[in-house]
């Protein structure tokens, strides 16, 4: 890379990360209410969360030792979450001794649903967009994903 195009790129990826912040700070109130209408406690959002990213769940321990909370604790985090559908608790299937935590597709929905909150991919500010800057934003999003898709495990 010469020194220039070594140079745009660092101006341009400045100018995205402080681009990214202010479109992050705009949509902050767009976010706020589907999260406030959760009847979850943060603690609760936080294990969701842990699970929904471990396809094979967890067991209650490795819950406990994630989030720093003693086991009493953690066992009525979850307690609480399987008792709105959030999550459910299965064998594991190479120690019967052992119950996994798994998300519920209920559980699923709803971090799905605060991720959706994101107003910035919506069709209010994408239609007031130009065409061509429509078809900008489009292509970089689309070379963003290849790259990271690139990076992915397996």
């Amino acid at each position: 890379m010469d020194p220039d195009e070594t140079e745009q790129r660092e101006h341009l990826r400045g100018e995205l990360l402080s681009l990214q912040n202010e479109l992050e700070r705009s949509y902050v109130p767009a976010v706020i209410e589907p999260m406030m209408s959760l009847r979850l406690t943060m603690q609760q959002l936080k294990v969701l969360t842990l699970l929904v990213a471990e396809p094979a769940g967890s067991t209650i321990r490795g819950l406990s030792s994630a989030m720093r909370v003693s086991l009493a604790t953690m066992s009525g985090i979850v307690d609480r979450l399987e008792a709105q559908g959030m999550i459910g608790r299965t064998l594991d299937p190479s120690d019967q001794r052992v119950r996994r935590v798994t998300v519920t597709d209920a559980g699923r929905d709803t971090i799905q649903r605060l991720l959706a909150a994101r107003p910035e991919l919506t069709h209010f500010p994408l239609d007031r967009l130009a065409l061509t800057d429509l078809e900008a934003l489009t292509q970089g999003i689309r070379a963003l994903v290849a790259v990271m898709q690139e990076d992915l495990p397996g």
